[in-house]
């Protein structure tokens, strides 16, 4: 019996390097309602903003 190979999908096929600034910085006032956390951002070389990324941010969704 002949056996069939079949394609499953796995992620990331390809990536690149880009050049960004990366920021890090700690965040909040060590409350409940503001934990303290470390946000990081990716800026482009001419200074706007791609996006800001934190775990208490993350966890909310």
């Amino acid at each position: 019996m002949e056996q069939k190979i079949i394609a499953i999908p796995r992620g990331c096929d390809n990536a690149r390097v880009e050049q960004v600034i990366v920021t890090r910085a700690l965040k909040g006032a060590g409350t409940e309602n503001d934990p303290c956390r470390e946000v990081i951002q990716y800026w482009t070389l001419d200074g706007k903003l791609i996006v800001t990324r934190s775990q208490y941010e993350e966890g909310k969704r």
